[in-house]
């Protein structure tokens, strides 16, 4: 529970926020280690965890009291009290510091070092420990407290014994008192406790549990020494009750679980993988293999041979973030997987990385598992319908080991040594650290929330956990697109090595499937446009989405841009895959003689061509009137799926093949009534359409509404979610009686009303009413003119209407109005 609740926190918690949480307890420098970014949100769930109702700290730990109530309601939990006692000033007159030895006393420090520290401390006269005199705050706060109340005190050239500290505070200030005299009372009073201490660590075998706890040459012992906190907690109890009057003796009550730290429980996947491999035959033709990869990956290099050579069995992983539905993009890295399954000693490992999803803000906790599920079915019938090797063939979930606590201990040890700037270079952050750093300095209101407008924790960290991810499964070979290698390849190559002594994995990329439509922007003095071509992305379906009609319009552009494998049916449409894909082809970017940006072409080139068969011949079908069918042939006649696609690329350039033919030649090819298409395999390998329905429904819930009850209490926004999601994430966790709930689409919504602005080109009177005109209205390329006729009359004048602009509503039903049709 405190795993999932360490992801959910740093799927809402802004770096900002972090950073000045963070910002007094942390050491302030130029790169520092995201460790201290997490650190405060750790310390907040802490108080959850533990169940207590009250938390303890320094005034410096303020701003981390701040961070836990603003964000510990959002993920459900109470706020407990916050008590903040002083600090003690360092003894060389800045903050005491655990990195500057001379600011502080060590429990084991032997007594020459604490009369060394004491007499080189700043006592500055006339400054008091509220100004930041050490010495006098080691009276105030640590000597007088253990001194008993009755025998007070007794200061080294003064006959009577100080009761209290003010009066001290006051001989020191008026003159009466001096440094060295109170340095001096320091040194003895310390010594003199501290002895104990010092006492049941002057062992051989005390002293070789200090040294591995805290190795002198570098501090990463700590699991290897696990008696210390309890040897060390147990001596400063013995110290407490002898000096402390009011304390009883014992520790019996002091600790509720045992002396030994826990490391926490294991998911047992790296056990159970290395099983599953043990029943797989090791690889047998290296060469062979070698073939298949650099045929696959022709960016392939030495590294790879010399990994298929040292090892028996190579495992393969590839993840894949469920921010949406599986889309046709996907089939391309599974295509390449599936071909290599073929040879023994290969495991295939896909990992629906559902917490990254969660951490990127596509879904709520709550919909995490459900998301994942239906992800892993849809992409492993995927693998099966491209050839894949069921036997071996694993495809796991995020949720099933990444909350586990060997997991996250070595997740904990990454970003102690990963600093901020390697984690953004290698992350997706939409903004750089460097510029939320300036952005920081530049505020002074210190509650200003940076909200939702600066990268969240999570987004941050994912590099960490996306390496970790590589040395928990194992992984020898790990797929990515061009730009995710790259951005692995840096990070690996500098914190790889503090994880592991294994061998560095071999990273491979796969190409990307470009978008269905391209955005054309202007750029320079001429106003020239540039074609931006971005990658097909996952996308929540848009019937699923509960948001601002402005947000579910951009639901619906993102979803024209994908090609989803499953997806909710139309009502009334038939059950089957791709069931979008006529209207998406139909709108999909294709320029004539353009093979530079033609998202159709890529259809062809990676999911159409690598399913005809070497002996089938390419024809593009065309009627008679267009020429006929058209064949696609290579001019030394190789059938190969390379010569094919510089054939039909050529055949495109010279638009002997046109768009209008290209498109529906795809659209047949990758339709579920091919049977030689993948649609058609992919079909047979999925669960019964009713079971993956469930799974789907589960995964993208139909959005509800909450209906407002006559007594409840108005103003409250029904935003929060329970886990600090925002309601338009295609979500919603809201709980309560059915019927109380109803679903969007039967409510009366002014947001599903579809309002344009169009220009009038003509205007003139209807000839069978004179209380209607009937306009022409231009709404542009994509809806072009409509006949619009409106009750006018009489209210506007005729000739002023030829030209003008106006709002019209354009998703209502056509009706007939006096003979003829508005539209």
């Amino acid at each position: 529970k405190y795993s999932i609740d360490v992801y959910r926190f740093m799927a809402i918690a802004s770096v900002h926020d972090a950073r000045k949480a963070g910002a007094e307890v942390v050491k302030q420098v130029s790169n520092p280690l995201v460790s201290g970014l997490l650190y405060p949100l750790l310390q907040a769930l802490d108080e959850i965890h533990l169940g207590v109702d009250a938390q303890f700290g320094g005034v410096d730990q303020r701003k981390i009291f701040m961070l836990a109530e603003k964000y510990l309601p959002h993920l459900g939990h109470k706020k407990c009290v916050h008590l903040m006692n002083p600090m003690v000033p360092g003894l060389s007159g800045t903050k005491m510091s655990s990195s500057e030895a001379d600011s502080k006393i060590d429990l084991l420090d032997d007594a020459q070092l604490v009369e060394r520290k004491l007499s080189s401390a700043i006592c500055a006269p006339g400054v008091s420990a509220d100004q930041g005199n050490g010495v006098l705050a080691f009276l105030k706060y640590v000597v007088f407290p253990l001194t008993k109340p009755e025998s007070g005190l007794l200061i080294p050239g003064h006959s009577q014994p100080y009761h209290d500290y003010n009066s001290l505070e006051a001989d020191y200030l008026s003159g009466h008192l001096d440094s060295d005299t109170l340095k001096h009372a320091v040194v003895k009073c310390l010594n003199s406790r501290m002895d104990v201490i010092r006492a049941d660590f002057n062992t051989p075998e005390m002293a070789h549990l200090v040294e591995q706890a805290y190795p002198s040459s570098e501090a990463n012992g700590l699991s290897n020494a696990p008696g210390w906190f309890a040897a060390l907690r147990d001596t400063i109890w013995r110290l407490l009750t002898a000096y402390l009057p009011f304390i009883s003796s014992g520790i019996e009550n002091l600790s509720v679980d045992s002396n030994e730290p826990t490391n926490g429980s294991s998911s047992g996947i790296p056990e159970k993988l290395s099983a599953l491999e043990e029943q797989l035959a090791p690889i047998g033709d290296r060469s062979s293999l070698l073939s298949a990869l650099r045929e696959e990956f022709p960016d392939a290099d030495d590294q790879l041979t010399a990994c298929v050579r040292r090892v028996d069995r190579l495992r393969f992983l590839w993840s894949v973030t469920p921010t949406g539905l599986p889309h046709l993009g996907h089939s391309i890295p599974l295509r390449k997987l599936a071909r290599l399954s073929q040879f023994d000693g290969v495991h295939i490992v896909i990992l629906v990385n559902n917490v990254a999803a969660h951490l990127r803000g596509s879904c709520s906790w709550d919909l995490v598992v459900p998301r994942g599920e239906f992800c892993r079915a849809v992409l492993s019938a995927l693998f099966i319908a491209l050839g894949g090797r069921r036997e071996q063939f694993t495809c796991l979930l995020g949720t099933e080991f990444q909350c586990s606590g060997d997991y996250m201990l070595e997740f904990y040890r990454l970003v102690s040594l990963v600093p901020e700037s390697d984690c953004a270079a290698a992350s997706d952050c939409p903004t750089s650290v460097a510029e939320q750093q300036e952005d920081d300095t530049s505020t002074n209101d210190p509650s200003s929330d940076g909200g939702s407008a600066r990268c969240a924790l999570g987004q941050l960290l994912m590099p960490c956990t996306d390496l970790v991810d590589t040395v928990y499964l194992g992984a020898h070979v790990r797929l990515a697109s061009a730009d995710r290698v790259r951005k692995r390849g840096l990070f690996q190559k500098g914190f790889l090595s503090k994880l592991t002594s294994q061998p560095a994995p071999v990273h491979l990329s796969h190409p990307l499937l470009s978008s269905l439509q391209v955005d054309s922007t202007s750029t320079g003095s001429a106003g020239t446009s540039v074609t931006v071509v971005r990658p097909m992305r996952s996308c929540p379906p848009a019937s699923r989405t509960e948001c601002a009609a402005a947000a579910q319009a951009l639901a619906i552009l993102a979803e024209d841009c994908s090609l989803p494998l499953v997806e909710p049916p139309a009502p009334g449409a038939e059950k089957t895959v791709l069931q979008g894909l006529k209207r998406r082809l139909k709108r999909a970017f294709c320029q004539p003689g353009n093979v530079a940006v033609n998202p159709v072409l890529e259809l062809y080139r990676y999911v159409v061509l690598p399913d005809i068969s070497g002996t089938a011949p390419l024809i593009i079908p065309r009627s008679e009137k267009n020429g006929g069918p058209l064949h696609i042939c290579s001019p030394d006649g190789a059938v190969d799926c390379t010569s094919r696609w510089v054939a039909l690329q050529t055949a495109f350039s010279q638009e002997i093949l046109h768009p209008g033919d290209l498109k529906p030649a795809a659209e047949l090819a990758l339709s579920p009534a091919n049977p030689e298409g993948v649609a058609s395999r992919l079909s047979e390998a999925l669960p019964p359409w009713p079971q993956l329905m469930q799974l789907l429904d589960a995964a993208f819930p139909q959005p509800v509404k909450q209906t407002t009850g006559k007594g409840k209490a108005k103003g409250k926004k029904g935003t929060n979610t329970g886990d600090g999601d925002a309601v338009c994430n295609g979500h919603s966790t809201a709980k309560g009686d059915a019927t109380s709930q109803q679903t969007t689409g039967d409510t009366l919504d002014p947001n599903r009303l579809e309002i344009r602005v169009g220009r009038i080109i003509t205007a003139k009177k209807h000839p069978d009413a004179d209380s209607l005109y009937v306009e022409e209205v231009d709404f542009g390329p994509t809806l072009g003119h409509r006949t619009v006729i409106s009750g006018l009359a009489g209210l506007y004048p005729l000739e002023l209407l030829q030209g003008r602009c106006g709002a019209f509503v354009t998703n209502l039903k056509p009706v007939r109005m006096r003979g003829l049709e508005s539209q």
